[in-house]
């Protein structure tokens, strides 16, 4: 049942090939050719294998981005450098587990957007250290046999759940995505992160609204990851679920999505405050990009304000600041704002959007790391 990772000693650019859980009988599918599970049961890290055409693989075990990168996909997966900056954006700091403490004070992360489970498998590994050691994971086949024993090792892992200090719910609308997910973060080191991840299909407002109403209204959320089409409708809720200070992360294939989510945030007076965004996505580096992304006052409409009396100069003359004819001051000042600053809201603000000096960046998206204000009702 072990998974292991196999490169081609004679093409070290070739990609390596990730085998399925080895089982006797059961081979590995190449480009026409194939490596027999038999042939590596029983091996160690480090051997050679054979393929049937005699191409000599290394056996290794594979790395969690390794393993995230190159494991059978239904979706296109975050990839391994953006999930490793996701998870360092979110700055996870579980404490150790402490029996003294109540599980009302549990550490919870909410993703929505499963997906293929590899950015859940990444904040797993970041909480792990804040639970005890997981019971053995009971059998999930019903047609098994219920002995006594499978019936207490079920006991044991329902209540070692029910107490956990630390949980990632994880959630996707699509049951097949899930399932496959599910599985996904199972194989990986034999389910070594599968405890600390609670799976859920559906909305987000079915999931959320029931948590918000258990709890009588108060924020339940350290962090929330949001990786799924149309993002700013949910900002709403999510503010009443993140916890004063809490982290919002925005996953974004447009800059100009981010402008959106601001917008509607400050027009629904949302308290949330975004704090940084950097562009991620085969970055020749460490990081990603960061971009300045903010509203400003265009200094076109603070100079018209100044500039009044000149502009009405232009005006008595017949003609405005661009050289054509007018008939009023309020079509002058349109020219004059479009001219200068094409994007602007009814209130006379505008978004700057520019990447800040750094690494060159292409492909990928935008992640957008938002902060829950404290000391602000909704």
């Amino acid at each position: 049942n072990d998974i292991v990772l196999l490169k081609n000693i004679h093409n070290s650019t070739s990609t390596p090939v990730l085998s399925n859980r080895l089982r006797a009988g059961k081979k590995i599918e190449l480009v026409r050719d194939s490596i027999s599970h038999d042939d590596i049961l029983g091996k160690g890290l480090r051997d050679l294998v054979s393929s049937k055409k005699r191409i000599n693989y290394r056996i290794s075990e594979p790395t969690l981005a390794e393993y995230t990168d190159l494991s059978p996909r239904l979706v296109t997966p975050i990839y391994s450098q953006d999930a490793n900056l996701i998870v360092s954006l979110l700055d996870l700091n579980p404490a150790v587990p402490d029996p003294s403490t109540s599980i009302l004070d549990r550490f919870e992360i909410f993703e929505a957007g499963t997906g293929h489970g590899a950015l859940t498998l990444n904040l797993a590994r970041a909480i792990h250290g804040a639970n005890t050691a997981a019971p053995n994971i009971p059998e999930e086949d019903e047609t098994a046999e219920i002995s006594p024993d499978r019936v207490e090792a079920r006991e044991a892992y329902k209540e070692w759940r029910t107490n956990r200090r630390a949980v990632i719910h994880t959630l996707d609308c699509s049951s097949r995505h899930s399932a496959h997910a599910k599985t996904v973060v199972k194989n990986f080191r034999h389910g070594m992160y599968y405890p600390h991840i609670d799976f859920h299909v559906g909305s987000i407002d079915d999931y959320l609204t029931p948590r918000l109403v258990e709890s009588s209204g108060a924020p339940f959320l350290e962090y929330t990851i949001l990786d799924l089409p149309d993002i700013t409708h949910f900002f709403d809720i999510v503010g009443k679920a993140l916890k004063p200070n809490g982290t919002l992360i925005t996953f974004y294939p447009s800059i100009t999505q981010i402008n959106t989510g601001i917008t509607f945030a400050r027009q629904r007076h949302l308290p949330l405050f975004l704090e940084k965004v950097v562009e991620v996505g085969g970055a020749v580096g460490v990081g990603g990009r960061e971009w300045d992304v903010r509203p400003v006052k265009p200094r076109a409409l603070l100079e018209a304000k100044v500039e009044g009396t000149k502009q009405s100069r232009y005006l008595e003359e017949g003609r405005d600041i661009l050289g054509g004819p007018v008939e009023d001051l309020g079509e002058l000042l349109a020219k004059t704002l479009v001219s200068k600053n094409p994007v602007s809201d009814d209130n006379g603000w505008e978004m700057v959007c520019r990447p800040k000096v750094g690494i060159r960046i292409s492909g990928g998206g935008f992640v957008g790391v938002w902060r829950r204000m404290s000391g602000t009702s909704i």
